[in-house]
């Protein structure tokens, strides 16, 4: 089982990430996004997880709100959303693999 705060926690260390709605919505569009992470109270879920599965993107919601899913990522402020472009060294993409 994979530690989903572990990953996080590396992604946002290692790899490359855009954090919240305007910019997740950006990299899904241009194709850059190869996950987006979603708090459970990202305002705007909806039109996000739309454009995701338009554009064959995995979307793995995480079970916390934003305000823990900024703190996990090492942030001081409240992250509804994010999207990953690089995993670096970390296991986030395997949070989507495990569920097909």
């Amino acid at each position: 089982m994979i530690d989903v705060n572990k990953a996080l926690k590396d992604v946002s260390k290692k790899g490359t990430i855009l954090i919240g709605e305007k910019q997740t919505k950006a990299a899904i569009k241009n194709g850059s996004a190869k996950l987006v992470v979603m708090a459970q109270n990202c305002p705007s879920a909806k039109p996000i997880a739309t454009l995701s599965k338009e554009q064959k993107v995995p979307v793995y919601t995480y079970p916390y709100t934003g305000v823990e899913l900024g703190y996990t990522c090492g942030k001081n402020f409240s992250v509804s959303c994010l999207a990953v472009l690089e995993e670096g060294e970390s296991t986030i993409l395997q949070l989507v693999k495990k569920r097909k």
